[in-house]
């Protein structure tokens, strides 16, 4: 389990209103791999889900049968994935 920053809390109430704390709550119990940056995980499942808690959820079935699907869905997939998180939530 890992906590989210506060980016990802951000960007969960941006896009999710009144259920953000659902949200992060599901964020912070997926289980990440070791080696994984967990908000890059993280970020991937708020960017794929567009808002949309059934993609939300969709989002995070993927990250739990296969993270690299998601990442990639996500556009988080490149060498530059450092650089694309910080465009779609802000630096740190």
């Amino acid at each position: 389990m890992a906590v989210v920053s506060d980016r990802i809390a951000e960007r969960a109430g941006e896009d999710f209103g009144r259920s953000a704390p659902r949200v992060v709550s599901a964020l912070e119990r997926l289980t990440v791999n070791p080696g994984v940056d967990p908000e890059r995980l993280q970020a991937a499942a708020l960017l794929a889900a567009r808002g949309d808690l059934t993609l939300f959820e969709d989002a995070l079935e993927h990250a739990r049968v296969d993270w690299r699907d998601l990442v990639d869905r996500a556009g988080l997939a490149g060498a530059d994935w450092r650089d694309r998180l910080d465009d779609a939530l802000g630096l740190t």
